[in-house]
């Protein structure tokens, strides 16, 4: 198989973060990977986040194809990252980037680049005809409730305190 690969420059600008979010999700729809677009635009998010902040200036996102789907971001500060123990306020708005990001992937890293710094993670591609939940029709295989007893905010709320505790 051939490597597939998109690039983007990015400015240093909080914008960038849901402009890449978007980019990746279209690219990664447009490789025909459907699963993956949600751990990819989380991934995308926090390491854009990070960058914008933390480093300061313009980026490079890159997406490839290989036998996985790998996201890197190249920023132009040399300063590798230390992820640290989570601030224990559960109200705090900034320090679980990097674990969140090694929650959903199957693998991740830091490595110097010239005149700076990439931050990568990896996604395993999907097994053909083995379905996610995502996707997985429960039709006819689960009992049905009354729509009242289901909390949509508070599954979704669930979901996330589970990703963030990994």
């Amino acid at each position: 198989m051939t490597d597939r690969i998109r690039q983007v420059h990015l400015p240093a600008d909080l914008h960038s973060v849901r402009i890449g979010r978007q980019l990746a999700r279209d690219v990664v729809l447009d490789w025909g990977l459907e699963r993956l677009v949600d751990d990819v635009q989380l991934g995308v998010s926090e390491l854009l986040s990070n960058a914008v902040r933390h480093a300061g200036t313009d980026v490079m996102m890159t997406l490839r194809l290989s036998t996985r789907l790998t996201v890197e971001v190249l920023d132009n500060d040399p300063d590798l990252p230390h992820p640290g123990i989570p601030d224990p306020d559960l109200r705090a708005t900034s320090g679980r980037g990097l674990r969140i990001v090694s929650a959903i992937s199957s693998d991740w890293g830091v490595r110097a680049a010239p005149g700076g710094k990439t931050v990568w993670f990896a996604l395993a591609l999907p097994e053909s005809g083995s379905p996610d939940a995502d996707i997985l029709s429960f039709a006819g295989h689960r009992e049905e409730h009354p729509a009242a007893e289901y909390d949509a905010d508070a599954a979704e709320a669930r979901q996330m305190q589970a990703r963030a505790a990994v």
